[in-house]
């Protein structure tokens, strides 16, 4: 996506089908409320990135990191005048998972900070990242990967429960079907009827019980499942029209409305992972 200077092209890792990778350049333009399902590491390059949370306001000055547990409820705005240039890893929970284990000797771990100032570990992960640019050798670009995570959670990871980003679970067991059911059957047209008959709660108990325990609405929850669902698919080479069809959007044009609202890019500029000589059109210039 480009436009008044603006540029982001969101691609795959060309060592690991479990990373992914956003370089962008943003003035004006702001992010609607959604989260990852991944672990979102990123560093500001230029200007400041300001995001609202469920525990409020943080702004992300250059020079720092911003790290998003997965499922954690945020947007993404210009903090100052000139916006903000920023690199961005997302990692699978998996891989997050494995590495912590190895290295932690516990799967379960989370991040208490949104933005975290940490000099040597923002140089070595704006390097990686621009390494992800132009490598030609996928055990070269999944081993600087994994040396990445493994830095990134062993200076900065917690171990145990996050009980510090966990929504309050007030919702008890009718949220939890009501959120089965969305999973189940995120390609079809659910209503709110169907999920008080799953969980025989009455509707405004419902939604907002959803509300405080996922951080969305059900009807925003399952649309944001829908992105990132239609998210992979791109990634993995398959084109817009036949992405939106199989994730339940009603066009390409719509979904062409939300990656832009949700991840800052359009469905034309996210693809599998490519070279120097194969870069997409649109992809951002290197930066000194």
């Amino acid at each position: 996506m480009t436009t008044r200077g603006e540029h982001a092209r969101l691609w795959a890792a060309p060592g690991s089908t479990q990373v992914e990778l956003l370089a962008a350049r943003f003035e004006r333009f702001a992010f609607d409320r959604h989260s990852h399902e991944q672990l979102s590491v990123g560093v500001i390059e230029d200007g400041a990135e300001g995001l609202h949370l469920s525990g409020g306001t943080v702004v992300v000055p250059a020079g720092q990191l911003v790290v998003l547990n997965p499922g954690q409820v945020h947007t993404g705005y210009a903090a100052e005048e000139s916006g903000w240039r920023y690199r961005m890893f997302y990692f699978d929970t998996a891989l997050v998972a494995e590495l912590a284990r190895a290295h932690l000797g516990v799967g379960d771990v989370w991040f208490a900070q949104t933005a975290v100032c940490d000099p040597g570990l923002f140089a070595a992960l704006r390097r990686v990242h621009r390494a992800q640019e132009h490598v030609c050798d996928p055990l070269t670009a999944e081993s600087l990967l994994l040396g990445a995570l493994t830095t990134v959670l062993r200076r900065h990871a917690r171990t145990g429960r996050a009980l510090a980003t966990t929504p309050p679970r007030r919702g008890g067991r009718g949220v939890d079907l009501a959120r089965q059911v969305l999973h189940d059957r995120w390609t079809e047209p659910v209503t709110v009827a169907d999920l008080c008959a799953a969980t025989g709660m009455p509707r405004a108990s419902l939604i907002a019980a959803f509300r405080r325990t996922y951080g969305l609405p059900p009807h925003a929850y399952l649309l944001r499942l829908r992105a990132n669902r239609a998210r992979r698919l791109l990634l993995s080479g398959l084109r817009p029209a036949e992405v939106a069809a199989a994730t339940g959007f009603a066009d390409q044009a719509h979904l062409t409305r939300v990656c832009k609202r949700y991840f800052g890019v359009t469905p034309g500029t996210v693809g599998p992972a490519r070279g120097r000589s194969g870069a997409r059109e649109g992809a951002p210039p290197e930066t000194p």
